[in-house]
Protein backbone atom coordinates (compact mmCIF):
# COMPACT_ATOMS: atom_id res chain seq x y z
CA UNK A 1 0.00 0.00 0.00
CA UNK A 2 1.48 3.27 -1.23
CA UNK A 3 2.16 5.36 2.11
CA UNK A 4 0.99 8.87 2.34
CA UNK A 5 4.03 11.54 2.06
CA UNK A 6 4.92 15.17 3.01
CA UNK A 7 7.54 14.10 0.17
CA UNK A 8 5.26 12.92 -2.83
CA UNK A 9 6.11 14.75 -6.19
CA UNK A 10 2.42 15.69 -6.37
CA UNK A 11 0.53 18.73 -4.29
CA UNK A 12 -0.70 17.29 -0.80
CA UNK A 13 -3.82 18.48 -0.72
CA UNK A 14 -5.34 17.61 3.38
CA UNK A 15 -9.18 16.91 3.39
CA UNK A 16 -11.59 18.88 6.40
CA UNK A 17 -10.79 17.39 9.35
CA UNK A 18 -14.11 16.96 10.91
CA UNK A 19 -14.90 17.56 14.45
CA UNK A 20 -15.29 14.19 14.94
CA UNK A 21 -12.08 12.85 13.25
CA UNK A 22 -10.51 15.60 15.04
CA UNK A 23 -11.95 14.18 18.56
CA UNK A 24 -10.30 10.62 17.23
CA UNK A 25 -7.11 12.03 16.02
CA UNK A 26 -6.66 13.33 19.96
CA UNK A 27 -7.97 10.53 21.38
CA UNK A 28 -10.19 12.47 22.69
CA UNK A 29 -14.02 10.49 23.46
CA UNK A 30 -12.88 7.40 21.61
CA UNK A 31 -12.17 4.12 23.18
CA UNK A 32 -8.59 3.01 22.96
CA UNK A 33 -8.01 1.27 19.38
CA UNK A 34 -11.31 2.40 17.93
CA UNK A 35 -9.21 4.77 15.28
CA UNK A 36 -7.59 2.41 12.62
CA UNK A 37 -3.98 2.82 12.74
CA UNK A 38 -3.29 3.82 9.28
CA UNK A 39 -5.63 6.37 9.04
CA UNK A 40 -4.81 7.83 12.32
CA UNK A 41 -1.09 8.32 10.68
CA UNK A 42 -2.75 9.62 7.82
CA UNK A 43 -5.08 12.32 9.33
CA UNK A 44 -1.87 13.37 11.01
CA UNK A 45 0.49 13.74 8.38
CA UNK A 46 -2.17 15.67 6.42
CA UNK A 47 -2.57 18.34 9.31
CA UNK A 48 1.44 18.31 9.52
CA UNK A 49 1.27 19.16 6.21
CA UNK A 50 -1.38 21.84 6.88
CA UNK A 51 0.99 23.10 9.29
CA UNK A 52 4.40 22.96 6.90
CA UNK A 53 2.65 24.80 4.28
CA UNK A 54 1.40 27.53 6.82
CA UNK A 55 5.36 27.98 7.77
CA UNK A 56 4.53 26.72 11.05
CA UNK A 57 7.02 24.37 12.09
CA UNK A 58 7.25 23.97 15.28
CA UNK A 59 3.72 23.36 15.20
CA UNK A 60 4.27 20.42 12.27
CA UNK A 61 7.56 19.45 14.10
CA UNK A 62 5.58 18.59 17.37
CA UNK A 63 2.87 16.52 15.52
CA UNK A 64 5.73 14.35 13.34
CA UNK A 65 7.64 13.80 16.75
CA UNK A 66 4.29 12.46 18.31
CA UNK A 67 3.12 10.04 15.27
CA UNK A 68 6.83 8.72 15.28
CA UNK A 69 6.65 8.02 18.98
CA UNK A 70 3.27 5.79 17.94
CA UNK A 71 4.94 4.45 15.15
CA UNK A 72 9.07 4.27 16.01
CA UNK A 73 9.40 1.30 13.08
CA UNK A 74 8.28 4.08 10.41
CA UNK A 75 11.22 4.95 8.57
CA UNK A 76 9.13 7.44 5.99
CA UNK A 77 7.43 9.57 9.24
CA UNK A 78 10.83 9.36 11.18
CA UNK A 79 12.51 11.07 7.84
CA UNK A 80 10.07 13.76 7.36
CA UNK A 81 9.88 14.19 11.14
CA UNK A 82 13.80 15.29 10.92
CA UNK A 83 13.01 17.09 7.84
CA UNK A 84 10.71 19.61 9.45
CA UNK A 85 12.76 19.80 13.13
CA UNK A 86 16.21 20.54 10.88
CA UNK A 87 14.20 23.50 8.69
CA UNK A 88 12.89 24.39 11.87
CA UNK A 89 16.71 24.74 13.38
CA UNK A 90 17.86 26.57 9.92
CA UNK A 91 14.85 28.75 10.11
CA UNK A 92 15.76 30.02 14.21
CA UNK A 93 19.38 30.54 13.11
CA UNK A 94 18.13 32.52 10.33
CA UNK A 95 16.10 34.62 11.87
CA UNK A 96 18.82 35.64 14.51
CA UNK A 97 21.52 36.47 11.83
CA UNK A 98 23.21 39.70 11.61
CA UNK A 99 21.23 39.19 7.91
CA UNK A 100 17.98 37.62 8.06
CA UNK A 101 16.72 38.31 4.74
CA UNK A 102 19.52 36.34 2.79
CA UNK A 103 19.51 33.91 5.10
CA UNK A 104 15.94 33.15 4.72
CA UNK A 105 16.69 33.42 0.80
CA UNK A 106 19.27 30.65 1.05
CA UNK A 107 16.60 28.70 3.15
CA UNK A 108 14.38 28.76 -0.12
CA UNK A 109 17.06 27.33 -2.10
CA UNK A 110 16.91 24.05 -0.25
CA UNK A 111 13.57 23.42 -1.06
CA UNK A 112 14.04 23.63 -4.88
CA UNK A 113 12.48 21.70 -6.56
CA UNK A 114 9.52 22.41 -4.12
CA UNK A 115 6.29 20.59 -4.01
CA UNK A 116 2.85 20.38 -2.23
CA UNK A 117 3.43 21.84 1.17
CA UNK A 118 6.68 22.57 0.79
CA UNK A 119 6.09 24.91 -2.60
CA UNK A 120 3.77 26.81 -0.21
CA UNK A 121 6.65 26.78 2.59
CA UNK A 122 9.25 28.50 0.18
CA UNK A 123 6.77 31.22 -1.24
CA UNK A 124 6.46 31.80 3.26
CA UNK A 125 9.76 32.08 3.30
CA UNK A 126 10.35 34.22 0.28
CA UNK A 127 7.85 36.57 1.85
CA UNK A 128 10.02 37.06 5.25
CA UNK A 129 12.64 37.46 3.56
CA UNK A 130 10.66 40.35 1.53
CA UNK A 131 9.97 41.71 5.18
CA UNK A 132 13.66 41.00 6.46
CA UNK A 133 14.66 43.04 3.69
CA UNK A 134 12.16 45.96 3.99
CA UNK A 135 12.78 46.21 7.62
CA UNK A 136 16.25 47.00 7.06
CA UNK A 137 17.04 48.77 3.83
CA UNK A 138 13.36 50.27 3.25
CA UNK A 139 11.27 49.43 0.70
CA UNK A 140 14.26 50.38 -1.69
CA UNK A 141 16.71 48.37 -0.15
CA UNK A 142 18.46 45.64 -2.11
CA UNK A 143 19.05 42.07 -1.92
CA UNK A 144 20.96 40.40 -4.84
CA UNK A 145 19.82 43.54 -6.77
CA UNK A 146 16.20 43.09 -6.50
CA UNK A 147 14.37 44.92 -4.31
CA UNK A 148 11.86 43.21 -1.53
CA UNK A 149 8.54 44.34 -4.34
CA UNK A 150 10.55 41.28 -6.46
CA UNK A 151 10.39 38.81 -3.53
CA UNK A 152 6.33 39.78 -3.08
CA UNK A 153 6.09 39.04 -6.31
CA UNK A 154 7.90 35.78 -6.09
CA UNK A 155 5.79 34.73 -3.25
CA UNK A 156 2.50 35.31 -5.23
CA UNK A 157 1.45 38.35 -2.83
CA UNK A 158 0.86 41.39 -5.87
CA UNK A 159 -0.91 43.84 -3.59
CA UNK A 160 1.89 43.92 -1.35
CA UNK A 161 4.64 43.94 -4.30
CA UNK A 162 2.10 46.76 -6.23
CA UNK A 163 2.62 48.94 -2.79
CA UNK A 164 6.34 48.66 -1.87
CA UNK A 165 7.34 49.02 -5.86
CA UNK A 166 5.51 52.25 -5.76
CA UNK A 167 6.81 53.68 -3.01
CA UNK A 168 10.40 52.59 -4.05
CA UNK A 169 9.80 54.10 -7.47
CA UNK A 170 9.33 57.53 -5.68
CA UNK A 171 12.93 56.99 -3.86
CA UNK A 172 14.41 55.78 -6.64
CA UNK A 173 13.26 55.64 -10.35
CA UNK A 174 15.18 52.82 -11.92
CA UNK A 175 14.73 50.90 -14.71
CA UNK A 176 14.03 47.69 -12.46
CA UNK A 177 11.99 48.84 -10.06
CA UNK A 178 10.07 50.54 -13.13
CA UNK A 179 9.38 47.48 -14.89
CA UNK A 180 8.75 45.36 -11.65
CA UNK A 181 5.91 47.60 -10.67
CA UNK A 182 4.70 47.26 -14.15
CA UNK A 183 4.63 43.54 -13.70
CA UNK A 184 2.23 44.36 -10.48
CA UNK A 185 0.51 46.00 -12.21
CA UNK A 186 -0.20 43.92 -15.36
CA UNK A 187 -1.13 41.42 -12.61
CA UNK A 188 -3.66 43.58 -11.28
CA UNK A 189 -5.08 44.88 -14.13
CA UNK A 190 -4.05 48.08 -13.87
CA UNK A 191 -3.88 50.32 -17.23
CA UNK A 192 -1.08 51.99 -16.35
CA UNK A 193 1.33 49.02 -16.60
CA UNK A 194 2.20 49.68 -20.28
CA UNK A 195 3.54 53.55 -19.15
CA UNK A 196 5.43 52.02 -16.50
CA UNK A 197 7.17 49.78 -19.22
CA UNK A 198 7.84 52.49 -21.34
CA UNK A 199 9.39 54.23 -19.05
CA UNK A 200 11.69 51.38 -17.82
CA UNK A 201 12.25 51.12 -21.43
CA UNK A 202 13.44 54.28 -22.04
CA UNK A 203 15.96 54.41 -18.66
CA UNK A 204 17.95 51.09 -19.50
CA UNK A 205 16.33 48.46 -22.18
CA UNK A 206 18.81 46.12 -20.92
CA UNK A 207 17.97 45.58 -17.67
CA UNK A 208 17.18 41.69 -17.39
CA UNK A 209 13.83 42.63 -15.21
CA UNK A 210 12.49 43.58 -18.90
CA UNK A 211 13.97 40.32 -21.01
CA UNK A 212 11.15 38.41 -18.38
CA UNK A 213 8.24 40.93 -18.43
CA UNK A 214 4.84 39.64 -17.70
CA UNK A 215 2.82 41.65 -20.22
CA UNK A 216 3.55 39.19 -23.62
CA UNK A 217 4.31 42.19 -25.98
CA UNK A 218 6.28 44.25 -24.29
CA UNK A 219 8.16 41.24 -23.96
CA UNK A 220 8.33 40.79 -27.45
CA UNK A 221 9.67 44.27 -28.55
CA UNK A 222 13.41 43.31 -29.61
CA UNK A 223 11.89 40.89 -31.27
CA UNK A 224 9.62 42.96 -33.55
CA UNK A 225 12.60 45.60 -33.99
CA UNK A 226 14.96 43.07 -35.17
CA UNK A 227 12.75 40.81 -37.04
CA UNK A 228 9.57 43.17 -38.46
CA UNK A 229 11.41 46.91 -38.46
CA UNK A 230 15.03 45.15 -39.81
CA UNK A 231 16.70 47.24 -36.61
CA UNK A 232 19.37 44.47 -36.78
CA UNK A 233 22.21 46.48 -34.47
CA UNK A 234 21.03 46.84 -30.79
CA UNK A 235 17.38 45.75 -31.32
CA UNK A 236 16.91 46.02 -27.47
CA UNK A 237 17.87 49.48 -27.36
CA UNK A 238 15.00 50.48 -29.68
CA UNK A 239 11.91 48.94 -27.50
CA UNK A 240 10.94 51.97 -26.41
CA UNK A 241 10.18 53.97 -30.11
CA UNK A 242 9.06 50.49 -31.46
CA UNK A 243 7.10 50.20 -28.92
CA UNK A 244 5.00 53.58 -29.32
CA UNK A 245 5.38 53.57 -32.84
CA UNK A 246 3.27 49.95 -33.28
CA UNK A 247 1.03 50.77 -30.62
CA UNK A 248 2.05 48.50 -27.84
CA UNK A 249 3.37 51.39 -25.70
CA UNK A 250 1.71 54.92 -25.46
CA UNK A 251 3.21 57.94 -26.09
CA UNK A 252 5.58 59.94 -23.96
CA UNK A 253 3.37 61.80 -22.33
CA UNK A 254 4.06 63.11 -19.08
CA UNK A 255 7.68 61.36 -18.98
CA UNK A 256 10.70 63.79 -18.22
CA UNK A 257 12.87 63.03 -21.06
CA UNK A 258 15.44 65.20 -20.66
CA UNK A 259 15.64 64.13 -16.78
CA UNK A 260 15.84 60.73 -18.57
CA UNK A 261 18.05 61.06 -20.99
CA UNK A 262 20.47 62.85 -18.68
CA UNK A 263 20.77 60.26 -16.44
CA UNK A 264 23.51 57.92 -16.26
CA UNK A 265 24.45 54.12 -16.73
CA UNK A 266 23.00 51.88 -14.30
CA UNK A 267 25.08 51.11 -10.94
CA UNK A 268 27.37 48.58 -11.69
CA UNK A 269 24.97 44.77 -11.17
CA UNK A 270 21.71 46.96 -11.16
CA UNK A 271 20.39 46.18 -14.72
CA UNK A 272 21.27 41.87 -13.78
CA UNK A 273 23.90 42.00 -16.71
CA UNK A 274 27.52 42.98 -17.61
CA UNK A 275 27.89 47.00 -18.14
CA UNK A 276 26.17 48.16 -21.27
CA UNK A 277 29.12 48.69 -24.23
CA UNK A 278 29.47 51.85 -25.93
CA UNK A 279 27.99 50.55 -28.91
CA UNK A 280 24.73 49.49 -26.35
CA UNK A 281 25.42 53.33 -24.68
CA UNK A 282 25.00 54.95 -28.17
CA UNK A 283 22.07 52.71 -29.42
CA UNK A 284 20.03 53.74 -26.32
CA UNK A 285 20.97 57.25 -26.92
CA UNK A 286 19.47 57.00 -30.33
CA UNK A 287 16.48 55.41 -29.27
CA UNK A 288 15.45 58.75 -26.89
CA UNK A 289 16.37 61.11 -29.46
CA UNK A 290 13.99 59.22 -31.57
CA UNK A 291 11.17 59.07 -28.86
CA UNK A 292 12.54 63.06 -28.29
CA UNK A 293 11.58 64.18 -31.67
CA UNK A 294 8.46 61.70 -32.50
CA UNK A 295 7.31 63.44 -29.46
CA UNK A 296 8.13 66.86 -30.70
CA UNK A 297 6.21 66.07 -33.89
CA UNK A 298 3.30 64.76 -32.32
CA UNK A 299 2.79 67.57 -30.16
CA UNK A 300 0.18 70.92 -30.72
CA UNK A 301 2.34 73.17 -30.40
CA UNK A 302 4.30 71.50 -33.15
CA UNK A 303 1.59 71.12 -35.43
CA UNK A 304 0.81 74.97 -35.30
CA UNK A 305 3.88 74.92 -37.13
CA UNK A 306 4.58 73.01 -39.91
CA UNK A 307 8.06 73.52 -40.21
CA UNK A 308 8.74 72.00 -36.52
CA UNK A 309 6.96 69.14 -37.64
CA UNK A 310 9.15 68.72 -40.82
CA UNK A 311 12.47 69.12 -38.51
CA UNK A 312 11.11 66.86 -36.05
CA UNK A 313 10.26 63.87 -39.19
CA UNK A 314 14.26 64.51 -40.21
CA UNK A 315 15.57 63.95 -37.18
CA UNK A 316 13.72 60.55 -36.94
CA UNK A 317 14.50 59.42 -40.46
CA UNK A 318 18.23 59.91 -40.00
CA UNK A 319 18.33 57.91 -36.24
CA UNK A 320 16.06 54.96 -37.82
CA UNK A 321 14.92 55.15 -41.52
CA UNK A 322 12.79 51.76 -41.14
CA UNK A 323 11.25 52.59 -38.09
CA UNK A 324 10.47 56.20 -39.43
CA UNK A 325 8.63 54.71 -42.63
CA UNK A 326 7.08 52.23 -40.59
CA UNK A 327 5.56 55.44 -38.28
CA UNK A 328 4.38 57.40 -41.35
CA UNK A 329 2.59 54.35 -42.31
CA UNK A 330 0.41 54.27 -39.25
CA UNK A 331 -0.48 57.39 -39.27
CA UNK A 332 2.77 59.71 -39.18
CA UNK A 333 1.68 61.73 -35.59
CA UNK A 334 -1.52 59.99 -34.83
CA UNK A 335 -0.28 57.97 -31.87
CA UNK A 336 -1.89 55.20 -29.39
CA UNK A 337 -1.21 53.85 -26.94
CA UNK A 338 -1.32 49.62 -26.12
Amino acid sequence: MRQLSLFDDRALTPAPVSDGAAALLTGEGAPAGQLDLFAQRTLRLSLSAEAVAAGELGEARRMLAELTALHPADAEVRRQSERVAALERELARAERSAAPAAALLEITRGLEPATGAFASLRRVLVRRAAEALREAEGDDGRLEGQPPGYYWLEAGDVAEAHASLARAAEARRSARTLCLLADAATSLGDPAARRLYLEALLRDPYDAALAAARDEGVRGLPDVARYELEIEEEPRAWSAPVGIVTGVLPPPLGIALDEVASGAQPAPGESGGPPRSPGQEEAVARARRFVAALAAASSREARRSGEAVIEARRTMKRLAPALFAAYMARGGGALRGG
